[in-house]
């Protein structure tokens, strides 16, 4: 390069921040890399082995081969695929993980990053001034649904503590989403028994071929139901009732409804379990974007604060109410209380 243009160059960075958002710009165009290299297919065929640019467009049904090209060139760019030849193979460690059959909560995670997340943030100014809130939500719970199952390793320890050891353990899990509560809940009781719900349709056939998978068919029944007019099998008594990030499903106004209601369904002893981030005050960045995005959609609310939610429950009659907190510097944790 010409020591002249060199220089040029150089002085780019002296323009202030510029250097660590060309790092952020990186990123991001990887992270957009995989979404639309999962979303296509490409990483899934090129999973199963290298392959030139002909046998992937009749793969994944392009039409337009310039475009699958360009994509190929990003990936290439990017560093998450490698060229042997004419051939392209996977490279990345990230796009590896998404194209693992192991991976599909790492490629629910990056879903939800390009898709309704960014959406939030593309239109803040416009709905913070009033313009309509998103109407996504119907079509973004099966990808909450896959990646909220990597809670399960952080939150396992505060499952034991509530469900190790019981005689009688039926559960009744609202918002069950994936049904990772009741699986793990049976790890640790083979006793538990169970109702999970879930009001959206593709959500709760996620969780019912997830219960058939675990062999659980028999242990815990998954209903499409709204706890807001529960049927039959949701009448209990339950010994463990479980909300894991649902509360802020509900308006104000309704929450005390809504616990005083599920404390009614508990058998004598009986225990509510709450798991969710709380209102984050600006210290923990995941639970300030999850607040960010709920106040963007219609049918979601602000997170509470946890002393919030501690005081509804004292004043929906529960008693022993704890707070169990699963990571530093983190606002995601789990409350419990007794009837």
């Amino acid at each position: 390069m010409n020591l002249r243009y060199k220089l040029s160059f150089l002085h780019l960075f002296k323009i202030p921040g510029m250097l660590p958002i060309m790092k952020d710009y990186q990123a991001f165009l990887r992270t957009l890399f995989i979404f639309s290299a999962y979303d296509s297919g490409l990483l899934q065929a090129l999973a199963q082995g290298p392959a030139d640019l002909r046998s992937l467009a009749a793969t994944l049904g392009a039409t337009r081969p310039e475009l699958l090209h360009a994509l190929l060139e990003v990936g290439l760019a990017c560093k998450e695929l490698g060229q042997k030849g004419q051939e392209y193979v996977l490279k990345g460690k990230r796009s590896r993980a998404v194209a693992n059959p192991k991976g599909d909560m790492v490629a629910a995670m990056i879903q939800a990053n390009v898709s309704y997340y960014c959406d939030a943030y593309r239109h803040a100014a416009e709905r913070m001034r009033g313009g309509e809130l998103g109407r996504d939500l119907e079509e973004i719970g099966e990808v909450v649904a896959r990646f909220s199952k990597g809670i399960e390793p952080i939150v396992r320890n505060f499952i034991k503590s509530i469900a190790a050891g019981k005689d009688s353990l039926r559960i009744l899990d609202v918002g069950c989403g994936s049904a990772f509560f009741l699986q793990s809940a049976h790890s640790i009781n083979p006793r538990a028994t169970g109702v999970g719900l879930e009001l959206d349709p593709a959500v709760a056939a996620q969780a019912r071929r997830n219960i058939a998978d675990w062999g659980l068919e028999e242990r815990f029944a998954i209903l499409q139901e709204d706890i807001r007019q529960p049927p039959p099998e949701a009448d209990g008594p339950f010994d463990l009732i479980n909300l894991s990030s649902i509360l802020y499903y509900f308006a104000n106004q309704e929450r005390q409804e809504l616990l005083s209601d599920l404390r009614a369904r508990l058998a004598p002893g009986g225990l509510v379990s709450v798991m969710m981030n709380f209102a984050s005050q600006g210290k923990d960045l995941a639970a300030a974007n999850l607040n960010l995005v709920n106040c963007s959609l219609h049918g979601l609310y602000p997170l509470p604060g946890v002393g919030e939610i501690r005081e509804l429950l004292g004043q929906c009659g529960f008693r022993d109410i704890e707070e169990h907190k699963f990571l530093p510097a983190s606002t995601f944790q789990g409350v419990t209380a007794r009837i």
